[in-house]
């Protein structure tokens, strides 16, 4: 264990170098180009002055991660060409924002039934590799899924977990960091499993995160964008998958699932009751528009975050 460890550091410390490296020339030239994050007029009034801040960090993470995970083992290949599927999936929507100047991006439908599609193709590909189990959180307890259950619980996985991180991706530092904690917690457990080739892939997002948190901490030089809050998010599902504790998802992540509740929750209630639950979901424009500061709101959700890591770490040792 203690060796995955070190070489998972390794993997992240490459990572890291490199998007460090990377992340300075990308901001310059997104600027130059007079490229950058369109904010929605329906948004928070004081999230205005964000307006053309450079996006399409997640470009730079992939790829310094993807560099450092490429030192043997090297993962199923396959699936990092799904991860580059949605980060190019998030990139067209983010074309839309940054150069074509519509902040609502290319409509919702068209990119839902594409991260269908491409969820799909991992569970299709991974069919063989991934464990048709799962740990039950606390007990021990696993549950077998018969193959069709579980491609079906695995594309849903797949899609909820890309679209969460997405919705998560709203004040500077949080979605970052929120991923680094969950992908700590997957990145290790995959390694005290034996699945090495994954913890190492883990590890190397983090670091890779770990850079663009220099830089999109408040206030933000650069922003995530949908080019890495999609591939991210998938990767998050698929480990998960991976490990067989995907069940872990809502302790590990426990802040992407308050976030999405919640804007299910005002939806549903304005739709059906014509009134909304909070001031503005997700939830963490909620308490900004209560009065809170933003790094205020963004330092609590990683305090929740943690501790609901520390719950997957005292389930998985029930």
């Amino acid at each position: 264990m203690l060796e995955v460890l070190r070489e998972g550091g390794l993997r992240a410390l490459l990572a890291w170098v490199l998007g460090m490296s990377l992340f300075p020339a990308f901001i310059r030239w997104q600027r130059m180009q007079s490229l950058g994050q369109k904010i929605k007029k329906e948004g928070p009034a004081m999230h205005l002055h964000k307006e053309n801040t450079p996006s399409m960090g997640g470009i730079v993470v992939v790829l310094a991660a993807f560099a450092s995970a490429l030192r043997p083992p090297i993962p199923e290949y396959r699936v990092l060409l799904v991860l580059l599927g949605f980060l190019s999936l998030g990139f067209l929507d983010d074309y839309w924002k940054s150069v074509l100047h519509r902040p609502w991006g290319w409509k919702a439908r068209y990119r839902f039934a594409i991260e269908v599609l491409l969820a799909c193709s991992a569970m299709w590909w991974g069919k063989d590799a991934l464990p048709h189990t799962l740990v039950v959180p606390f007990t021990g307890k696993v549950l077998i899924l018969d193959p069709r259950t579980f491609f079906l619980y695995g594309v849903f996985i797949l899609v909820a977990t890309c679209n969460a991180f997405n919705i998560t991706d709203g004040l500077d530092g949080l979605a970052g960091g929120c991923g680094i904690l969950t992908l700590l917690f997957f990145g290790a457990l995959l390694g005290y499993l034996g699945q090495v080739t994954w913890s190492f892939l883990s590890f190397a997002f983090v670091g890779a995160l770990l850079a663009f948190l220099w830089f999109n901490s408040w206030p933000a030089g650069i922003f995530l964008g949908d080019s890495g809050s999609l591939p991210i998010g998938a990767l998050i599902g698929f480990l998960a998958l991976a490990s067989g504790y995907s069940l872990f998802l809502p302790l590990a992540g426990i802040v992407f699932v308050v976030d999405t509740l919640s804007v299910i929750l005002q939806v549903v209630s304005y739709k059906l009751f014509g009134k909304r639950v909070f001031l503005m979901s997700p939830l963490h424009h909620h308490f900004e528009l209560r009065g809170m500061r933003e790094v205020q709101v963004t330092a609590r959700f990683l305090l929740v975050q943690t501790l609901g890591v520390i719950l997957a770490l005292v389930g998985v040792g029930r």
